[in-house]
């Protein structure tokens, strides 16, 4: 996946703490209807997907949010691959820029 995929890296502020959460602030440009990027830690769990409803406005940015437990997490650095499915293909892509503007992180305190 890592020739198919995008590599975000993120350094967080401290290590979490296994009992804790990291939030993850995605934000998107336009997408098509049906196309889906994927997250997924660098060891291949799935985080979760940003995936348009209806069809969206050609000027905006869509905002979405996942999380993840500290556990997935070593040290302060996180390592993220993500991926996009175009509507009717079952290949990966990585996104474009344009298509994934940002990514940010945070440490939810327990």
């Amino acid at each position: 996946m890592a020739d198919q995929g995008r590599k975000i890296v993120i350094t967080l502020p401290r290590a979490p703490r296994p009992n804790e959460t990291v939030g993850l602030n995605i934000v998107t440009g336009p997408l098509p209807l049906g196309a889906e990027i994927r997250f997924r830690t660098a060891a291949g769990h799935l985080i979760g997907s940003a995936v348009p409803f209806g069809r969206t406005d050609p000027d905006k940015q869509l905002m979405f949010q996942l999380s993840l437990s500290g556990r997935e997490i070593d040290g302060s650095r996180l390592e993220i691959l993500a991926d996009m499915l175009d509507a009717g293909s079952s290949l990966p892509r990585a996104p474009t820029e344009q298509e994934l503007v940002s990514v940010t992180a945070w440490i939810v305190q327990n």
